[in-house]
């Protein structure tokens, strides 16, 4: 159930009281035979809580009409003048009520979206398609690029950019489909540092484009730098000289380079299907729980067994095996060493 606010309770206790004192002077006016003032009081409870509550003024404005009628027809003398300038002062609370009403509707909700724009932890800022001038802007938006909010106010937003292609790219988009979802593009600070944001955008039919900018620059940073250093890992992965296996302590395969491939014959595809023990002659001696024990108390281990290939045939190996991570989860490398050569001398 929505509360409400200690001010707003105030305001309506005062619209409240207000309405009974115009309703017993009004009593007072027409037994007395003062017409002319007391209709004119029954505007301000109307404005007041058309103010407060613009939803509902207007059924306000109404059942306050129809009682300022009723005491008309009550308590006045019987006179065709009267009546007809009741009805329309009547008519008068009404429209008074609807327009306010809306009036008062549309400055709460530009007042709700202000608080959105400036509150929003995410940049945001209008700017003119043609001029480029940012017209609106949030603090968010300032500290992201290092302005004041003085500075950024018909600051050029093709000033900002890095980089021309990408501006290029914005702009060509935003006039095409009239918005953009999370395009990474480069943007320039205040003191010429480059950084990148997600930038989200949406142009209205007179042209203005409304912007928000989250700063991504450390998250990129860090992607880019698990990209190198993957491409660094798979560099080495595939380039060892021995066939390596990642799998978990039941021997089932998450991974493997490209010597395995050429080692066993089988594709990496068809490694990702099968367990180490598949590979093995004697899978029951391969990782018995005691093996493990011993593997997970020590966290390596260097042992000899007999793997088969996709043709059939067999090959000694060494298996050299240490705990390690894959993707957050604890894993084992096996280092398989092709030991033919020894066998046959």
């Amino acid at each position: 159930m929505k509360t409400i606010s200690p001010q707003k309770t105030l305001w309506l206790s005062v619209t409240l009281l207000l309405t009974v004192v115009i309703i017993l002077i009004s009593i007072y006016s027409i037994k007395s035979g003062y017409f002319d003032i007391f209709p004119y009081f029954y505007i301000l409870p109307i404005i007041l809580l058309a103010y407060l509550y613009p939803r509902y003024a207007v059924y306000f404005t109404i059942i306050l009409g129809w009682i300022f009628l009723a005491l008309v027809y009550l308590y006045g003398p019987v006179d065709i003048r009267l009546y007809a300038a009741s009805s329309a002062f009547f008519y008068v609370f009404v429209t008074i009520g609807i327009v306010i009403s809306a009036f008062s509707g549309q400055l709460m909700q530009e007042r709700k979206y202000r608080e959105i724009f400036e509150n929003s932890q995410a940049g945001m800022f209008t700017f003119a398609m043609e001029s480029q001038k940012i017209i609106e802007v949030n603090q968010q938006s300032a500290d992201i690029l290092g302005y004041t909010l003085e500075e950024l106010r018909n600051y050029l937003f093709s000033s900002l950019w890095f980089d021309d292609a990408q501006e290029a790219k914005f702009t060509k988009r935003i006039r095409l489909d009239e918005k953009i979802t999370d395009m990474e593009v480069a943007l320039r600070k205040k003191d010429r540092t480059v950084i990148w944001v997600l930038a989200t955008a949406s142009m209205t039919k007179e042209g203005l484009v409304i912007c928000s900018v989250v700063d991504v620059t450390e998250s990129k940073r860090i992607k880019d730098e698990l990209i190198e250093s993957e491409l660094r890992y798979r560099t080495l992965f595939d380039g060892a000289s021995d066939a390596i296996f990642l799998h978990d302590t039941d021997g089932w395969i998450f991974e493997t380079n490209t010597i395995a491939s050429r080692l066993l014959g089988y594709s990496k595809k068809e490694f990702m299907q099968m367990r180490l023990h598949d590979l093995d002659t004697h899978p029951e001696l391969l990782l018995t729980p005691e093996k493990i024990q011993h593997f997970q108390s020590r966290g390596h281990m260097l042992y000899d067994t007999v793997q088969k290939k996709k043709d059939g045939t067999t090959i000694p190996v060494e298996i050299s095996s240490r705990i390690t991570e894959y993707f957050g989860m604890s894993a084992v490398m096996s280092t398989v060493r092709d030991m033919s050569e020894r066998a046959n001398k």
